[in-house]
């Protein structure tokens, strides 16, 4: 391919993307905007104690989520992806199938699990009440269902879609909920996960109805094929790739529930919740281009591909100064004005949090560029090794330093995985990101 052929078919995709991520970036702006409502009306409303709780159960259950889920949304976009260039329509119907099929029964089996364990866990571990747990433990499905919708409409190349019942209509709610119910009635975490509950189960209805109707007719007319033993090679490193990554997102609140009161919980809560923002344009980058990484690559345009990063990698490293220097340099007065007085003792931690989030943004989307051109195995083994890391780091430092020990462990692993992802696209896909930006 020549080079103005190389950038003609990269501008096409592009193009399509820039309008994807138009409707991508609105979806996420209301999402960050509800969401941070709803958390600083929590906060303020339940005060650190209570909403430590809420915090500590809604951070498990996401957690555990991940092996319900079991690798199904990626795969599904990267697979939906390739049938659809493919016109494989029986194969996305066979895929729709099974991959709900087994995460009900996954679903199933970790809520009776979680039921029989929860009378131990609130006995033991500080920062669990026992209502506000099981209203989580009915989120869970939830949750697992919901992104699988989210990743055959991204792979539909349906992004704004895929991602309105979650980043939309369910944040949207929940702050609608939770203000009248406080209005109305006594509130406190388990209130609020309840409300929670309610608000994710709409979000789930209006996925459904939108990927049935959005579905192309082919699909529904075809019939199912199955692929089921490549599937399930795919999901298995898959599934231990989402694990791990969750550990590595979510390994510190967890542990410093284990050492520490709810109070200490909900103020790092907060402090993450702050820092994540930094990663915005990541996220919806890693949600845009997962569909046209997967058919590049399956296309083997690989000039296509490197052009595709290069643009995309411009608005990332822009985004992140901006929202980390924001975070790094006004982190007390964040706190304090978004949470209350009583979150501002998450200042350094979030100082510190917010540096690694931009290390992240800075490195690009190296999981993604390697989970979506089939090299999910390298992903596996970055995050294997980053969560023993994370876990051990978590342990040793907490209970010294509390919450700046879980910022300090959170962020060296974040770094370390960040670079090791960056030398396995560098020998996998033949490019640099260093070397995209400079050019």
């Amino acid at each position: 391919m020549t080079g103005s052929s190389a950038e003609s078919a990269a501008r096409s995709p592009f193009s399509v993307i820039l309008k994807g991520a138009a409707g991508s970036v609105v979806l996420k702006a209301i999402n960050i905007t509800f969401g941070v409502l709803a958390t600083a009306f929590l906060g303020r409303v339940l005060m650190p104690a209570q909403y430590g709780y809420y915090a500590f159960a809604s951070t498990v259950v996401t957690l555990l989520a991940l092996p319900v889920q079991c690798g199904l949304p990626q795969l599904m976009t990267r697979e939906i992806a390739k049938y659809q260039l493919q016109g494989q329509w029986g194969h996305i119907r066979g895929l729709l199938w099974r991959a709900n099929q087994l995460s009900a029964l996954l679903g199933l089996l970790m809520v009776a699990a979680l039921l029989v364990a929860l009378p131990a866990m609130a006995r033991f571990i500080p920062a669990v009440d026992h209502t506000t747990f099981l209203w989580a433990i009915v989120l869970l499905p939830l949750i697992a269902l919901n992104r699988l919708r989210g990743g055959a409409l991204i792979g539909l190349r349906k992004v704004m879609l895929g991602m309105l019942p979650d980043n939309g209509i369910r944040a949207v709610l929940f702050l609608l909920f939770i203000v009248f119910w406080h209005w109305a009635w006594p509130f406190g975490s388990a209130d609020a996960m309840a409300l929670q509950v309610a608000a994710t189960f709409i979000a789930f209805v209006a996925g459904a109805m939108l990927l049935m109707r959005h579905l192309p007719p082919a699909v529904r007319e075809s019939t199912p094929a199955f692929e089921s033993k490549s599937w399930v090679t795919a999901i298995i490193p898959l599934t231990l790739t989402d694990a791990l990554l969750i550990v590595n997102l979510q390994a510190d609140l967890v542990i410093l529930g284990l050492f520490r009161d709810a109070a200490d919980v909900g103020i790092y809560r907060a402090a993450v919740l702050v820092a994540t923002q930094v990663t915005v344009g990541l996220t919806v980058a890693n949600e845009v281009l997962s569909p046209h990484i997967a058919r590049l690559h399956q296309a083997k345009d690989h000039a296509g591909l490197k052009a595709l990063m290069r643009q995309a990698l411009r608005w990332l490293v822009l985004s992140g100064v901006v929202l980390a220097g924001i975070s790094m340099l006004a982190s007390r007065e964040i706190l304090t004005f978004v949470f209350g007085a009583p979150y501002a003792g998450g200042a350094t931690a979030l100082t510190i949090l917010a540096f690694g989030q931009f290390v992240s943004v800075a490195a690009g989307t190296g999981a993604v560029l390697l989970n979506m051109s089939g090299h999910e195995k390298d992903v596996l083994r970055v995050f294997a090794l980053s969560a023993i890391a994370n876990v051990a780091a978590n342990f040793i430092l907490i209970p010294f330093f509390g919450l700046v020990g879980a910022a300090i462990a959170t962020t060296l692993c974040q770094i370390a995985t960040n670079l090791l992802l960056l030398v396995h696209v560098r020998r996998r896909l033949g490019f640099s990101i260093w070397t995209l930006r400079q050019s």
